[in-house]
């Protein structure tokens, strides 16, 4: 792959607004080659998304969530995540987002890779987990604005769902396809 050697440098930033869950900044930047630029970015947290297995009598299950997202306007099927907090192990942080939010405790978690969520603009990182062994081990415990519902969701049920109304997470789609990757599955 022939790879353009302009390397691009910031000589000025400025924050434009802080939206408490996330930054957006002006930077000026530049090449060597002599391009130049303004360039609106989005600062955010590290963020961490799991599929949380159950092996049942039935087969594998996941451990997934339902609840309403504002940017859509509406509920949405998701797995179990959420901000990496400054200093925080991203599996420490995904553990501990599955335990607050369904209730259930990973037996050992497994990295499946790490995603640009947009790399166009936004200056954060996704990384996305495997929980194998999962048992419910507690009642959920919600941040004040959270209604979360837990669903044991079938394995091939949850794959063939993706792109539906409810299960159009990007995130959540692209952790899926890590998983598969991981068990050997295909579509």
């Amino acid at each position: 792959m022939d790879e353009k050697k302009c390397a691009w440098r910031e000589t000025s930033s400025r924050p434009l607004a802080d939206c408490r869950i996330f930054g957006v900044r002006d930077c000026e930047r530049e090449t060597d080659c002599g391009k130049k630029g303004h360039f609106y970015l989005v600062d955010a947290p590290d963020w961490a998304g799991i599929i949380p297995v159950v092996d049942t009598a039935a087969g594998r299950h996941f451990v997934m969530i339902r609840q309403y997202r504002h940017g859509t306007g509406r509920f949405c099927y998701e797995f179990p995540g959420g901000i990496v907090d400054p200093g925080e192990d991203p599996a420490q942080a995904v553990a501990r987002e599955l335990r607050e939010e369904t209730g259930y405790r990973a037996g050992f978690v497994v990295p499946l890779g790490v995603l640009s969520p947009n790399p166009a603009f936004m200056t954060n990182t996704f990384h996305a987990y495997i929980a194998e062994g999962c048992v419910l081990e507690c009642e959920q415990c919600l941040d004040e604005n959270e209604d979360i519902e837990v669903r044991l969701v079938p394995e091939r049920e949850a794959i063939d769902l993706v792109g539906a109304e409810d299960f159009g997470h990007a995130l959540m789609t692209a952790t899926l396809f890590f998983y598969m990757r991981y068990r050997g599955l295909s579509m």
